[in-house]
């Protein structure tokens, strides 16, 4: 005991050197972009990293009324919100009928959901541009959300199933032994116990559309229509030379999701693993 206790101490400082090395890869991006998107655009061109002695907050104004980002946020807000609840309602019931319900080609179903996993969104992103076009979608926040909800249900279905495995039976024989009906049982019983991987998946499913730009620039071309990954690229595009506001304005496309992931960290970590446990 003695001994694998010795050889463990050097393995774990071993593992902490890894993960504190992988750790300052990720956060260097973000802490240069947060650095810079205080300096002036002189600043940035004479030494692309560095620190400032008189740190400034006007970019964020500039950025922010120059690139219509209060457009851009509600428009991103509304489309996230919207897929977050039909994959959540969508998820939830498809997933308890997988896993709880005896219901005929189970198993079908369950591959049919891993099959369209595996085939790329963008082999039909032509024929889907027409058929919306022609019955005026096109231009409009419900092309992206019914693309988003159909492109994220499958891995959420199957995300939510696993956990499901996991909850004993007996919860809810123990409620409809109470009289609860089946869809009581799922609403007042099997809910609450998944709330920590919901969560994950209303993460997973707002961070994909508030990130996603391919879909976003096919379908839509109005400016009061964009959201906020298009908004920055047109931004980007047109203010390619003063690079503090580019640094600027990608800070403020990813502050609300560093917001969510500081927030909700813990119950995403805990929705993931106790769903890759539990599968």
């Amino acid at each position: 005991m003695s001994i694998v206790h010795k050889r463990s101490k050097p393995m774990n400082a071993l593992v902490y050197v890894f993960l504190f090395i992988v750790a300052a890869f990720q956060l260097f991006p973000l802490v240069i972009l947060f650095i810079n998107s205080m300096r002036t655009d002189v600043e940035i061109k004479q030494m692309p990293i560095g620190i400032t002695a008189h740190p400034t907050l006007q970019n964020y104004a500039d950025t922010w009324v120059k690139g219509g980002y209060a457009v851009a946020f509600r428009n991103s807000f509304f489309v996230g919100i919207c897929v977050i609840a039909i994959v959540l309602l969508f998820a939830s019931l498809a997933a308890y009928g997988l896993s709880r319900l005896d219901i005929p080609g189970k198993s079908f179903f369950i591959g049919y959901f891993m099959f369209g996993m595996s085939f790329p969104a963008f082999l039909y992103i032509v024929p889907l541009y027409y058929r919306f076009s022609t019955i005026g979608l096109v231009n409009t926040h419900w092309s992206l959300i019914i693309i988003y909800s159909t492109s994220y249900l499958s891995f959420s279905i199957l995300l939510v199933r696993t956990f499901l495995i996991g909850i004993p039976r007996a919860l809810e024989e123990a409620g409809k032994i109470d009289g609860c009906s089946e869809l009581g049982v799922l609403w007042h019983i099997t809910m609450p116990l998944c709330l920590p991987i919901l969560t994950t998946v209303a993460l997973i499913v707002f961070v994909w559309s508030w990130n996603e730009f391919t879909w976003a620039n096919t379908f839509i071309s109005r400016d009061s229509l964009r959201t906020v990954s298009t908004r920055f690229y047109k931004f980007a595009s047109e203010h390619s030379n003063d690079v503090a506001k580019t640094y600027t304005a990608g800070l403020i496309s990813l502050s609300p999701i560093i917001v969510l992931y500081l927030c909700l960290q813990r119950t995403f970590i805990e929705g993931l693993t106790q769903g890759s446990l539990k599968g």
